[in-house]
């Protein structure tokens, strides 16, 4: 009966070690999942990285990028001490557009760079800005030093530089937008007739030319109403609206077609019922 006993006391607790082993095991298992559904203990590149192929390279925060300016004026002045500057009066394009500019030396030249920088990317309102930049240039000017602004040399007696390169100067022109016209038919014989036109400049630095070209042919009267703009230059794109009176000239009694720019229209000169 002894014997029978201790056999018995064995093996309950042999049932006892491999239930506890075996809870030990589902305890570690089921830990271990939820460990594994929740990315701990995992590989910090596994699975949060993107593949390179399904999202753009975005830029750097705070990019720019380098847009041109219209130079109105530069003035050299001393400022004593053996010390001159340069005053540069600028032309911004737009509201988000900030002066920047750099002075290098190359010999007895003093090479003063100007230009604009605006965010990328960034909607900016299209409003002409003027600013004065007071640059230092270190030396003085009765010491044979030569200043170029942008590649133009500048004269120390008159100080004044434009904004076109050499060789870059004269005008851009084209047809103004014509919206509405007029025509006034005066009294008399042969009727002066005189156009009220109304339209459109392309934008903030365009203006109408001086004289506009008026053509006979027949009964055909053309007018060719252009605008023009200092070449090179960046201009803020609004429309800016205009009113020109034109005379157009002497007509005999009849019906005439006007053409101003893209616009036609026709008017009666009736007959002297006198």
């Amino acid at each position: 009966m002894v014997i029978r006993s201790r056999v018995g006391v064995s093996c309950r607790s042999a049932l006892f070690l491999v239930l506890v082993s075996l809870l030990a095991w589902l305890l570690l298992a089921c830990t271990g999942n939820t460990a594994q559904s929740t990315g701990a203990g995992s590989s910090p590149t596994s699975a949060a990285v993107p593949s390179p192929t399904s999202v753009a390279t975005p830029r750097p925060a705070g990019a720019m990028e380098r847009v041109p300016i219209d130079i109105q004026r530069a003035t050299l002045q001393d400022t004593g001490a053996n010390q001159s500057e340069l005053l540069v009066e600028v032309v911004l394009p737009d509201a988000c557009s900030q002066p920047r500019w750099a002075v290098s030396r190359d010999g007895t030249r003093v090479l003063v760079e100007v230009w604009g920088e605006r965010p990328v990317d960034v909607a900016c309102a299209q409003v002409l800005r003027a600013e004065t930049l007071t640059i230092p240039l270190g030396v003085a000017l009765h010491d044979g030093w030569v200043v170029a602004l942008n590649g133009v040399q500048l004269d120390p007696g008159e100080g004044i530089v434009h904004s076109s390169e050499p060789g870059t100067g004269g005008h851009d022109s084209g047809l103004a937008i014509v919206e509405q016209v007029e025509v006034r038919v005066g009294e008399g014989k042969p009727a002066a007739v005189t156009i009220e036109v109304q339209g459109a400049l392309p934008d903030a630095c365009a203006e109408l030319a001086e004289s506009p070209s008026v053509t006979v042919e027949g009964q055909r009267i053309t007018v060719l109403l252009e605008w023009q703009r200092p070449r090179d230059r960046l201009c803020a794109q609004v429309l800016r609206p205009f009113t020109r009176t034109i005379e157009v000239g002497s007509f005999a009694p009849g019906t005439y077609t006007l053409v101003v720019n893209d616009m036609e229209t026709s008017f009666t000169i009736e007959p002297d019922q006198s």
